[in-house]
């Protein structure tokens, strides 16, 4: 089976956009979570997720979306997504709603931050370490540090060897038999890693093979959006640095 692998999506409906005409030959769609927040296309986001039965998980966004009414904090990022919550269907925050935390497809986890804790950010070896031991998977796939990179652990006779491979585009990485793996394909909505452009990762399953990949896209088009619904202009200064 060949997936097409998103995360981070963050309401930004262009990048979603040029990954859906970059992408070529999956079958089918996973989702890491945070399909809103940041960005002001939300609806449009989980729509298609939704119209394409797309297997996802909830993420930091999401869940505080769904609970927006019960939360106390404040902050833009809050104004954001209660602006979005009154402009979502109901059969998109139903769909959001009904996320969990976590789900087990083949021989893969998914989780939006670590298999030790789903909020958790994943950002380092010693990170990484915990993280192989709070799961049996062989692969792990989260998101949340938008960043796109890969943890491998290898048992040795001095115990297990662990390294991080930072994933450029057009990068695929080979799953060796006996190794572990944990990977995040980076954000779609907006990349923290240098790399400006919506990231996204095709994994086939039958060769163990993941597949990295970014497609550039018109930022000015999430910039007129963020004018016309008067979000900050920080956000798309974001998009620009990829940072």
């Amino acid at each position: 089976m060949r997936y097409l692998i998103v995360s981070d999506l963050h309401g930004n409906w262009p990048a979603l956009e040029a990954v859906l005409a970059a992408a070529r030959d999956y079958e089918k769609v996973l989702f890491l979570g945070d399909a809103v927040g940041y960005y002001p296309d939300g609806e449009k986001v989980v729509g298609w997720l939704r119209s394409v039965g797309a297997v996802g998980i909830m993420g930091n966004h999401d869940d505080w979306l769904v609970r927006i009414d019960g939360l106390e904090a404040e902050g833009p990022i809050l104004e954001i997504l209660a602006w979005q919550a009154e402009r979502l269907s109901p059969a998109n925050l139903e769909y959001l709603s009904a996320l969990p935390w976590t789900r087990h497809l083949e021989d893969a986890l998914l989780v939006h931050g670590s298999p030790c804790d789903p909020l958790a950010y994943l950002e380092n070896t010693e990170q990484a370490k915990n993280a192989f031991g709070c799961t049996e998977a062989r692969i792990t796939f989260h998101g949340h540090t938008h960043h796109a990179g890969a943890y491998t652990q290898i048992k040795g006779p001095n115990g297990d060897w662990i390294r991080f491979q930072r994933c450029v585009p057009s990068a695929d990485i080979i799953v060796a038999p006996k190794a572990r793996i944990i990977a995040n394909p980076g954000s779609v909505g907006q990349p923290r890693d240098g790399m400006p452009g919506a990231a996204y990762l095709i994994w086939d399953s039958k060769e163990d093979n993941l597949e990295y990949h970014r497609a550039s896209y018109d930022l000015e088009a999430v910039l007129g959006r963020i004018e016309e619904e008067g979000f900050p202009y920080w956000l798309y200064d974001r998009l620009l640095m990829g940072r």
